[in-house]
């Protein structure tokens, strides 16, 4: 074995060791295409197994978009596989089909069709390894500078995310293919890489050769600068991360906090409490405008996956599809408890007068949380509120509608509508934030009271 090959192993070794890829008795999915990069992967992952206590199983997905060169990169890696006694799983799928049935780009429905079959072999104690090279690394890099990315987008592609590792991902293309010819692996080269029709092809082919010529060592120059961002960019993720806990209130996040944080930190802060709701990949334009109401204090954008960011009352709220919020429900009101369609449990504690004085004697908020037990009966519903509905809020000897009473305190459009109330026989009994009706209220003439707690979850 010489020089080159021996350095190029221990790269791919100490990846593997530094970011503890494989740990023995584990299994793992190497995603094979038949390419280069791949073939080097299975290749020395299956070295590695005669070392380490560990189960391979190769991955192949025929998109069918090549037609007979599809086909032929099947067998191929059949063949391989077959001769060095590997277990294969293969898909076969129209991605085509898909995609347009998906409203996706094929790269995008390719990605995400081969990713969902690689789990879907996967069980806790597996790991899938893709043939991610530094050139890879580097291309995405380029790529999300066109875009205009801040630093997370230059940090390149991750050695680790979740279960799937990339134990190629700080050796060159170039050594992809110093390895295979001195291990005489044959490969397989899709055509597409070649044409520059693809935005990634026309900087591999066209813009990496020139920065080459400026810097011969252009991509271990890029690797350095990633290692620096990427540990700059986990710092100010843990500093957004505290930082929102302590924003962190009663359905949102508070926008005084907010607005005392740094850029970089309200950026990603942003970016943390929306995936806290829906996991989604938030483009630059969409932590932009959701920043901008927070310095704002008022304002509402949506953002990618349906996500809604509304600014006001000092509170930044962060819900999923507003179009939930318009689902009219109602329940059976059922002691001791009910569950609501968001999740919250809804629980009724009888208290005899003695026990209500007791708490109330150190709780100013009970009467808000109280009814008079005998207004509740078999036909008591918990809903959310309806338009026309009116409320005669206890001790206040006024009628007033529910919009109008929550305009008056301010309560956001996309939280109104998860407002539980009780109701019976057409009458609204109690109003969660607002306390009970006059005719439901406790007076001294009560004996037994209703505490109402609701649970979050």
């Amino acid at each position: 074995m010489n020089e080159s090959i021996k350095n190029i192993e221990n790269k791919i070794e100490r990846v593997i060791v530094k970011w503890n890829m494989l740990e023995n008795g584990c299994r793992v999915v190497v995603g094979l295409s038949g390419g280069a990069d791949s073939l080097t992967l299975a290749h020395f992952l299956l070295k590695y197994t005669k070392e380490h206590n560990f189960h391979m199983t190769a991955a192949h997905i025929n998109h069918g978009l090549r037609g007979s060169d599809a086909d032929s990169d099947e067998e191929f890696v059949v063949n391989w596989c077959s001769k060095n006694d590997v277990e294969l799983k293969v898909l076969h799928a129209d991605i085509r089909s898909i995609a347009a049935e998906k409203s996706q780009g094929l790269e995008e429905c390719g990605r995400n069709v081969r990713y969902s079959f690689f789990r879907s072999l996967c069980d806790d104690n597996t790991k899938i390894a893709t043939a991610h090279t530094l050139s890879d690394s580097v291309e995405t890099v380029l790529l999300n500078l066109t875009k205009g990315a801040g630093a997370h987008g230059l940090c390149g592609i991750p050695p680790v995310r979740d279960q799937i590792i990339r134990p190629l991902i700080e050796i060159t293309r170039e050594e992809v293919e110093y390895y295979c010819n001195y291990y005489n692996l044959n490969y397989v080269t899709d055509s597409t890489n070649f044409t520059e029709e693809y935005e990634r092809n026309k900087i591999r082919l066209n813009i990496i050769p020139q920065l080459r010529e400026i810097n011969p060592s252009f991509e271990y120059s890029v690797l350095s600068m990633t290692k620096c961002l990427n540990e700059d960019d986990r710092c100010l993720n843990e500093i957004a991360e505290e930082q929102l806990q302590k924003a962190s209130c009663k359905n949102g996040y508070n926008l005084s906090i907010l607005n005392k944080m740094p850029d970089a930190v309200l950026n990603r802060a942003i970016i943390i409490a929306v995936n806290k709701i829906k996991k989604v990949r938030l483009e630059n334009v969409h932590v932009k405008s959701t920043a901008d109401i927070v310095r704002a204090e008022c304002g509402s954008v949506t953002v990618a996956g349906g996500i809604q960011c509304t600014a006001q009352g000092n509170t930044l709220f962060i819900n999923k599809n507003e179009n939930k919020y318009n689902i009219e429900w109602s329940i059976p009101f059922s002691t001791p408890k009910s569950y609501l369609p968001d999740g919250r449990e809804i629980v009724i504690q009888k208290l005899t007068k003695k026990e209500y004085e007791n708490r109330l004697k150190f709780n100013n908020l009970l009467f808000n949380n109280s009814v008079n037990y005998d207004t509740i009966s078999s036909i008591t519903s918990v809903r959310n509120r309806r338009r026309g509905d009116i409320f005669h809020p206890a001790r206040r000897g006024v009628t007033k509608s529910l919009k109008k009473l929550f305009n008056e305190a301010k309560i956001p459009p996309l939280l109104r509508n998860s407002a539980a109330i009780l109701e019976s026989n057409g009458e609204l009994l109690w109003i969660e934030g607002f306390g009970p009706s006059q005719h439901a209220c406790v007076t001294n003439e009560t004996n037994n009271i209703a505490q109402i707690i609701i649970k979050e979850f």
